[in-house]
């Protein structure tokens, strides 16, 4: 009996030992495999491509589009005569068909909405494919779309302007009734991830000077305890430069928020109600062209150096703190922001930079680029124009064409 106890615990401690000897493998295989994806990821960030091979090539609908907005997993392309997403492989995800004169559009995540400005057609998109149709009470002016579904649309009422939360199945969630002669003209809406905070910019006259102003709305509880929700009101009398016109505004998180003037961008907190002071980033030269993402607020500027023109792109900080300021060879009409990319193009030419590091690609490109955007986060991007979507894969070896 001591005998077959003691080659038990001899069989118990070689069973022990493997155990602990195969574990310890594991751990060092797993290690090895981070270690390499980790170096392969470093060395693949840090690439420079000098060339790119068209992969695929397929035609969309809609020839004559009116503007692209970014969604999940794709583009939404809208148009007079419809709307359709196109996914990071170029094959349609949802379509619908619907006649505007004069579209205006927004996206959040899978959601849509498009409106006809100027008329009272608005199709709220789920992204699926599904579309709730509403007629609205006046003429559309903008419209805007958070995470949830939400629709936050703007509209003329002549004397009045009105600005009204739709849920995704048509309904009202709230309305507002802003009066022209004591608001002024409205101009922007924004609304956040949520779905409960809002953000209008107005232009207004004092005496012979032109003056903005910004309300902030909240719909959800703390909103509750404030007359329509109202929980701040700015003017741009308080800022840097007082005459000057904030058009733009957008939530970059569900709690941050840019306002864009033709001087200075203010960046506001906004968990429940305004923060007091918003953080005022000041340039000089002309901005002709903004981007934001969830991390960064970018410029691309243009000023006069001794006769000659000089276009930069700044790029900051949701804190408002000067990340780099990176010079530019030439202006580029389109300008993004996707991760630690910045993205800058023209009709045949593609510039694309790490954010504080070395160039991806600088190059001409053989398709015409209305809009791009990355499909793996490294090499691979989608080129869409007007009616054909391209699948472009940056090489390291070759040149730019």
């Amino acid at each position: 009996m001591d005998e077959e106890k003691q080659v038990t615990r001899e069989y118990t401690g070689e069973s022990d030992n493997r155990g602990i000897l195969l574990a310890i493998l594991a751990i060092l295989a797993i290690v090895v495999i981070v270690a390499a994806v980790w170096f392969w990821r470093r060395r693949s960030d840090n690439v420079t491509y000098t060339g790119y091979d068209i992969v695929t090539t397929k035609q969309l609908a809609f020839s004559t589009v009116y503007g692209m907005i970014p969604i999940k997993d794709g583009v939404m392309r809208y148009a007079r005569d419809g709307v359709e997403a196109v996914g990071k492989d170029g094959k349609t995800m949802w379509n619908v068909s619907y006649n505007m004169s004069n579209p205006v559009a927004d996206a959040c995540g899978r959601y849509g909405a498009v409106g006809d400005a100027g008329g009272v057609s608005l199709y709220l998109l789920d992204g699926t494919g599904k579309v709730n149709s509403v007629t609205t009470d006046h003429p559309i002016v903008k419209v805007a779309v958070s995470a949830n579904g939400e629709t936050a649309v703007l509209m003329n009422g002549g004397k009045d302007d009105y600005m009204v939360v739709y849920h995704i199945d048509g309904t009202k969630a709230s309305e507002v009734n802003t009066v022209t002669t004591s608001n002024g003209f409205p101009l922007d809406v924004a609304i956040s991830e949520n779905g409960a905070k809002i953000v209008l910019s107005f232009a207004y006259f004092d005496e012979e000077n032109i003056r903005s102003r910004l309300v902030f709305y909240n719909f959800g509880n703390v909103g509750k305890t404030y007359t329509e929700g109202m929980v701040g009101k700015s003017e741009s009398t308080t800022t840097a430069f007082p005459d000057n016109l904030y058009a733009d505004v957008a939530f970059l998180t569900n709690d941050r928020i840019a306002v864009f003037g033709d001087k200075s961008v203010l960046l506001y907190e906004m968990e429940e109600i305004q923060s007091m002071k918003p953080v005022e980033i000041t340039y000089t030269g002309t901005v002709r062209r903004f981007a934001y993402s969830g991390d960064y607020v970018g410029l691309l500027t243009e000023q006069q150096d001794n006769g000659h023109i000089v276009y930069a792109v700044l790029l900051y900080d949701l804190s408002g703190k000067l990340v780099e300021r990176r010079e530019l060879d030439n202006y580029y009409g389109g300008f993004r922001i996707e991760g630690t990319d910045v993205i800058l193009y023209n009709d045949v030419s593609l510039y694309i930079y790490r954010v504080k590091g070395k160039d991806k690609y600088k190059g001409g490109i053989s398709k015409p680029i209305a809009y791009i955007y990355a499909i793996d986060g490294r090499n691979r991007f989608a080129v869409v124009s007007d009616n054909q979507y391209n699948e472009l894969k940056l090489l390291t070896g070759g040149s730019a064409k």
